[in-house]
């Protein structure tokens, strides 16, 4: 489908906008609820969580003002590394997601720079509608996972 094509275009390039950027940009309307937004054109993303570990959230697209793709996702760090450290790997990973599927990280992470960390990403599905399990090692032994969902949510634009 065109939709899922320009849906990963789309937040493929907004990855350097959100949580994974260092410079990121968050707004609190409610107490503990973080927010990221970030608009090119008729596009807008939208990242919501709350919590720190565990936590929940929940990213949405619209394309001229309709919702048009949503992803809900939980996760939960118990690695006793400090929080900086995998925060900073877990931002790396995210930030080499692959375009044609960006949603989490790629399906295999490592590099030399985080020594004994490495990233695991499996899904099924595709843009339009999907499921899958991140997962971050510290030694081999698993210290972080994030269970997700998501698809399209208006078939209307389906020929996008």
């Amino acid at each position: 489908m065109v939709i899922e094509k320009q849906i990963a275009k789309y937040l493929f390039k907004t990855l350097k906008d959100s949580w994974a950027n260092e410079n990121v940009k968050m707004t609190n309307p409610f107490p503990e609820l973080k927010l990221i937004n970030s608009k090119s054109g008729d596009w807008r993303y939208v990242d919501q969580y709350v919590g720190g570990e565990p936590y929940q959230g929940f990213e949405v697209i619209w394309f001229k003002n309709k919702p048009i793709w949503s992803m809900t996702y939980r996760g939960l760090y118990h690695g006793s590394e400090p929080y900086k450290k995998f925060i900073t790997f877990l931002k790396a990973a995210l930030s080499a997601a692959p375009k044609e599927m960006p949603v989490r990280g790629p399906k295999k992470f490592a590099q030399k720079q985080f020594a004994n960390w490495s990233y695991e990403n499996s899904w099924r599905g595709k843009m339009n509608e999907f499921k899958g399990r991140e997962e971050v090692f510290f030694k081999k032994k698993i210290v972080f996972w994030t269970d997700y969902q998501g698809g399209t949510v208006n078939h209307e634009f389906e020929n996008l």
